[in-house]
């Protein structure tokens, strides 16, 4: 594969989606062939830019009787990407009647239809937040979101969930995204943002409730049913996401049961979704798919491995590497590792074992090259990752132990790639507790300050309850291994923990 020029990577010509992305745009019309493969609104407008508070052509008086609260909360707006289109008449309408040299925009020009072209309009409504509110929301768009995606590229937590939640204020997404800042606040020490959390996930969590009572007693209207089904799918993902930062307790796999049947439910909707809306499901899929699979390997008992598979099957291969930086195909695989582990001991199993090692030594990781300046990035943890299954493979199903000459030469393999993998999400936190727990030997002192060291760096960056939950399980395996050195047992070892569930996702 050749590698790219600089001037490659941006056109004039191309659609705003591709160049910020910083990628080559292919330039089909109405829509480019990477917006349409990722889900993307394509665009090709000009971008206007917003900078605190915009006056259409009014005097300092206007900005003086604005409310403060509502001036904090225009601050915030910078990932909304007004376009031109946004300001046509067909999307507002002026009143020239008061002031004909000032025409101002009243609140009722700007009400929406719901489900009409499309269930998420390009405009919004006025976004009035108090101070308290302006501020959690800003820090996650800000803050928060940034560093949760590997490709800042395609980040469908500002592309989707962000816009649904300000759409819909008075709907429980809305209310998912402040307790999942404050809690991150909190947990960086902002003690104030406690009583705040827990006030958001309350509200959240009865907004959720009622939903989907109405959704199910059919209290809904038709139209507005999609809608309604998108915040329930959102607001699952953004509070399994609070439960997990949080203290990463068993009850992220409630969320994720519920999620994993009616996500199966709206798989049936397809053809029938807006763009946006199928963003929202494929993110969601890959979202839990992924925490069910990795989640098992850890010792979870949460995944329904047919249903699973199915799942990941519907969702194309570059969103889940873009999302997970894990093959679509290297999780099935890990799939089926964790369903062949319920048969161990029987004799039909050895075929597809060997089945399964083949097509992991053989699995071709290329990187697309619209992955951009982040394709090398990419396929380090893509390739961690595959040697990770492996391991994994010969200790759950093998029942090798870490001094077996085939799991020290995969270990050594994985261990010259970590200091490689970013930290700027949690991504390679589930080759980590693999290696850490199945391919580290008791003598082997130098690799476990490499592995302590890159699980310390990677609190430092998201302070997240998996990470410390992780690492506790760690230690925990490394003091039993010490404490019977001359026994070596595989995936075994990690049977019994009393440390619940972990998200290695």
């Amino acid at each position: 594969m050749r590698n790219r020029v600089k001037g490659e990577l941006r056109t004039r010509s191309g659609c705003r989606k591709c160049r910020e992305r910083r990628v080559k745009c292919p330039e089909q019309r109405p829509i480019c062939g990477h917006c349409k493969r990722l889900g993307f609104t394509c665009r090709y407008e000009v971008k206007l830019n917003w900078q605190h508070v915009v006056s259409f052509g009014c005097d300092d008086s206007v900005v003086r009787r604005l409310p403060e609260d509502f001036l904090v909360s225009i601050q915030s707006w910078m990932f909304l990407n007004t376009v031109q289109s946004d300001f046509n008449s067909e999307c507002l309408q002026t009143d020239h009647e008061d002031h004909p040299g000032h025409p101002s925009i009243r609140a009722e020009d700007l009400e929406y239809q719901s489900d009409v072209l499309t269930p998420y309009p390009r405009y919004l409504p006025p976004f009035r937040l108090g101070e308290a509110e302006s501020y959690l929301w800003s820090y996650f768009t800000e803050f928060m979101s940034p560093l949760i995606v590997i490709d800042p590229g395609f980040n469908p937590y500002k592309e989707v969930v962000l816009k649904m939640a300000a759409y819909s204020q008075d709907g429980p997404l809305f209310q998912c995204v402040l307790a999942a800042a404050a809690n991150q606040l909190q947990i960086i020490g902002r003690n104030e943002y406690e009583t705040a959390m827990w006030l958001h996930r309350a509200k959240a969590l009865c907004l959720l409730r009622t939903l989907v009572a109405q959704l199910a007693s059919e209290k809904i209207h038709e139209e507005g049913r999609g809608t309604s089904k998108d915040q329930i799918i959102a607001s699952t993902i953004m509070l399994t996401f609070f439960e997990i930062s949080k203290d990463c307790s068993d009850s992220w796999t409630v969320h994720a049961d519920f999620a994993r049947s009616f996500l199966a439910s709206r798989l049936r909707d397809l053809g029938t979704l807006s763009a946006e809306q199928e963003a929202l499901l494929y993110f969601a899929i890959t979202y839990f798919v992924s925490h069910d699979i990795l989640a098992a390997t850890g010792g979870t008992l949460m995944e329904t491995a047919e249903m699973v598979t199915e799942m990941c099957k519907a969702v194309d291969k570059s969103t889940i590497l873009a999302l997970t930086g894990c093959p679509r195909d290297l999780l099935i695989l890990i799939s089926e590792i964790n369903q062949m582990s319920s048969m161990v001991g029987q004799t039909e199993i050895r075929q597809r074992r060997d089945n399964v090692e083949r097509l992991l030594h053989q699995l071709h990781q290329e990187v697309p090259e619209d992955f951009g300046t982040f394709q090398s990035e990419f396929a380090v943890i893509a390739e961690v990752k595959r040697l990770a299954a492996v391991l994994y493979l010969y200790s759950r199903i093998d029942g090798a132990g870490p001094h077996e000459p085939h799991m020290i030469r995969v270990t050594s393999q994985i261990l010259s790639l970590i200091p490689k993998i970013s930290l700027r999400t949690h991504t390679g936190l589930w080759p980590l507790f693999i290696v850490a727990t199945l391919g580290i030997r008791p003598e082997c002192d130098d690799d476990r300050k490499l592995l302590l060291g890159r699980l310390t760096a990677l609190q430092q960056t998201r302070q997240l309850a998996s990470v410390k939950k992780a690492r506790l399980i760690i230690e925990d395996v490394w003091k039993s291994r010490d404490l019977r050195p001359n026994e070596s047992p595989g995936w075994s070892i990690l049977k019994g923990r009393r440390h619940g569930a972990i998200s290695l996702a």
